[in-house]
């Protein structure tokens, strides 16, 4: 039995600035993308990781003196009809400490001085979750918040 995981779309939701002043800006690139690809549904299969390469990049001006930070409120779960497939989010390492999903984010630590810096996000399936669910394509739309 395979499970088709065509994967999680992440996009930018909202931006919120503590400033009082609006010089400072970060630009992200949406469309982020993590696929899982095919799984082999079996018990005795490993956990499944993926992240998203360079397809997830933060463009802050050397105005931003606090750094960036990221979290998502999105429930951690692919569906496919009625069938749930949870998973684990994180910018560190697949399974590594995992994405808030609230306020304060993860801080990113990464030059902001006007470049696109990559931000790598790790997922993770724990072979638990998936050994006994059917076969079919499970997916999930992410919304990520960059505060600043």
């Amino acid at each position: 039995m395979k499970l088709l995981l065509r994967g999680i779309s992440a996009s930018l939701v909202s931006a919120a600035c503590t400033h009082g002043w609006t010089a400072p800006t970060c630009t992200v690139a949406t469309g982020a993308t993590l696929s899982f690809g095919a799984v082999v549904a079996l018990a005795s299969s490993s956990d499944v990781t993926t992240n998203s390469g360079s397809s997830f990049w933060i463009n802050c001006t050397p105005e931003v003196t606090a750094a960036p930070s990221l979290y998502s409120a999105t429930p951690r779960t692919l569906t496919s009809g009625a069938n749930n497939l949870p998973f684990t989010l994180s910018t560190v390492t697949p399974g590594g400490a995992e994405l808030p999903s609230a306020s304060p984010g993860a801080p990113l630590g990464f030059t902001r001085d006007g470049t696109n810096q990559t931000v790598t996000l790790h997922g993770r399936l724990y072979s638990i979750h998936f050994s006994s669910l059917p076969s079919g394509g499970y997916a999930r739309s992410i919304a990520l918040t960059l505060e600043y």
